[in-house]
C-alpha cells in the first residue's frame, strides 16, 4: 500500500464545488486555517454565510473542523504506526482526510464505522483526487481494526483519552509509557506541544494537568451575557425558554449558559441586541472594574468589544467609554455591535502600536486587556497550541509591561486599573503585574483572580490596581 508520492507539499487549494455536507465544509476550514494562518471559527463562519448548508450539517462541521486541529498530534502518533513513511511527505489535503477520517473513528461515537470510511474516502473523490481513494481506505480500515470499544479510566500506552477520566484501547502500544514518560504520554496522547506540557507539568499535579488537557480537548458550553439595558437576567432566560431553548443561569452576574449547541444567530432576542456572546472569564474582568454610571474609562485594546460593551452596559450607558486599538478593521466589530446593542457612550478610536497617540486622560479607570499567549483559551483557539513558540511568551512578556506602565499614566489619582490576560503562564501574569508595582509605588494591587480552565470557564488572570497618589 503505497502512498502518493510528492516532494514537495504544494500550497494549492483543494477544488470543491459547492460543498453541501459537514465534512466538506470541516476540510475547507482546515485548509484555509492551514494555508492562510486564520483562526478556526472565522473560516467556518465565513464559510456558513457562503454556502447553504442544512443546519444539521453545521454542528458536525464544527466538531470535525475543531476537533480534527485539536487532536492533531494525536491522529499523527495514529496514523504513523500505519503508514510506511514519513507524515511529512504526504500532500497537507490528503493529511487533513486522514487525520478527519481517524477522528471519526475514534472520537464521535454517534458515526458509524462504516460512515466514517466510506464519507472519507467519498470526500476525495469530491475533490477530484480519486487517486487517494485506496489508500485513504486502506490506512483507516487498519485503524478501525485496531480500536476496541474498551474504555478504561487510566493513562497507558495503548489508551487514547477520549473523555474526562475515560481513555479507549488500541490493540497496539502507540504512545510513550506515562509511568516513565509522563511528559511525553500528555503531549502525544492528549495532543500539546511538549514545551507546553513539560512547561505546565512543573506547575500542576499529574492529576490537575489531566484535567486541564481534557478540558481543552472538549467543547465548552455557550455562555451568553444578558444585555441589561434592554431586560433583566430572568427576563431573558424566559424569552429562551419561551423558544424551547435549553438555558441556565450562569456563575458570573449577567451570565447565561447554553445547555445545548445553537447557532448564535438564530437564537431569538439576537438581531435585537439583547444579547452578547462572552466567556464568563472574561466577564470578571469587567466585575473586578466595577465601572459606574457617569464614569469616564479608557478600554485599551478593546477589539472586537466583548469587554467594551460589557463596560457600557454596567454602566447604564451614562458616563464615556474610549475604546482603542491598533487594527481599524477589529474596531468595526465593535462599532456593529455598539449599534445591536443599542450603546451610544462609547467613542472607537485607532491608535498606532508605538503608543506615540495614545489618549492622555485622566480617566476614572482603565481596563487593559493585552496581547497574550492565549493558554487559556486553548480549546476554543485550536490553533494556538500549534502557532505559539517558548520565545513568543517572553516577548508577550515585554509588550505586557509596556502598555500596562503606559495605561497606569492615564489613571487620575484615586482611579483604578485591571490588567487582564487569557494566559495561564505566570510570566505574563502575577509577575508581570509585580514588576510594573514594583517601578511605581503609587500604586497598590487591591485584588487579583487566577482562573483555571474549565473551573468554570475560560483560564486567565486578572488584577485590580489602585493609584493612591
Amino acid at each position: 500500500m503505497t502512498p502518493p508520492r510528492s516532494s514537495t507539499k504544494p500550497k494549492a487549494e483543494i477544488v470543491l464545488e459547492n460543498p453541501q455536507t459537514g465534512r466538506e465544509l470541516a476540510l475547507l476550514a482546515l485548509e484555509e486555517n492551514r494555508l492562510r494562518e486564520t483562526f478556526l471559527k472565522d473560516s467556518l463562519k465565513n464559510l456558513f454565510r457562503r454556502f447553504e448548508i442544512s443546519s444539521n450539517e453545521k454542528p458536525l462541521a464544527t466538531e470535525l473542523a475543531f476537533g480534527t486541529l485539536r487532536r492533531r498530534m494525536t491522529l499523527d502518533t495514529m496514523l504513523k504506526t500505519h503508514l510506511d513513511r514519513p507524515l511529512t511527505s504526504i500532500e497537507e489535503p490528503l493529511l487533513a482526510l486522514f487525520r478527519m477520517g481517524v477522528y471519526q473513528l475514534v472520537f464521535c461515537e454517534r458515526i458509524p464505522v462504516h460512515a466514517a470510511l466510506n464519507e472519507t474516502v467519498q470526500l476525495a473523490k469530491r475533490i477530484h483526487k480519486p487517486r487517494w481513494c485506496s489508500f485513504l481506505n486502506g490506512v483507516l480500515r487498519n485503524v478501525a481494526r485496531n480500536l476496541t470499544d474498551v474504555l478504561v479510566t487510566r493513562p497507558a500506552a495503548d489508551a487514547i483519552p477520549v473523555r474526562q477520566e475515560k481513555y479507549r484501547k488500541y490493540q497496539q502500544s502507540i504512545f510513550p509509557n506515562p509511568d516513565e514518560n509522563c511528559v511525553g504520554y500528555f503531549s502525544q496522547a492528549f495532543s500539546y506541544p511538549n514545551w507546553l506540557v513539560e512547561r505546565w507539568a512543573t506547575r500542576f499535579s499529574s492529576s490537575e494537568l489531566s484535567t486541564i488537557l481534557f478540558g481543552f480537548n472538549e467543547p465548552s458550553p455557550l455562555t451568553l451575557r444578558n444585555n441589561r439595558l434592554k431586560q433583566s437576567r430572568d427576563e431573558f432566560l424566559e424569552l429562551l425558554n419561551s423558544e424551547k431553548i435549553d438555558a441556565a443561569k450562569g456563575e458570573a452576574e449577567e451570565s447565561v449558559k447554553l445547555l445545548s449547541s445553537q447557532p448564535v444567530e438564530t437564537l431569538p432576542g439576537f438581531a435585537e441586541g439583547r444579547f452578547s456572546v462572552q466567556d464568563e472569564t472574561a466577564m470578571q474582568a469587567v466585575l473586578l472594574l466595577d465601572p459606574k454610571p457617569g464614569e469616564s474609562i479608557l478600554d485599551l485594546c478593546a477589539a472586537p468589544g466583548g469587554k467594551t460593551t460589557f463596560l457600557a452596559e454596567s454602566m447604564q450607558n451614562k458616563g464615556n467609554i474610549l475604546a482603542t486599538d491598533v487594527s481599524e478593521k477589529r474596531l468595526e466589530l465593535i462599532d456593529r455591535n455598539l449599534e445591536r446593542l443599542g450603546i451610544a457612550i462609547v467613542e472607537t478610536k485607532a491608535i498606532h502600536k508605538d503608543g506615540s497617540d495614545f489618549p492622555t486622560g485622566p480617566f476614572d479607570a482603565v481596563l487593559l486587556d493585552v496581547p497574550c499567549s492565549n493558554t487559556g483559551v486553548l480549546g476554543k483557539r485550536p490553533e494556538t497550541r500549534w502557532r505559539i513558540q517558548p520565545r513568543d511568551i517572553q516577548e508577550l512578556v515585554e509588550i505586557q509591561r509596556r502598555l500596562c506602565l503606559q495605561a497606569m499614566k492615564f489613571v487620575r489619582p484615586g482611579g483604578r486599573l485591571v490588567y487582564s490576560t487569557c494566559s495561564i503562564e505566570p510570566e505574563e501574569n502575577e509577575q508581570t503585574i509585580r514588576t510594573v508595582l514594583d517601578q511605581n509605588p503609587n500604586w497598590k494591587l487591591k485584588r487579583e483572580l487566577h482562573h483555571r480552565p474549565g473551573q468554570p470557564a475560560d483560564g486567565g488572570y486578572q488584577a485590580l490596581c489602585a493609584k493612591i497618589s
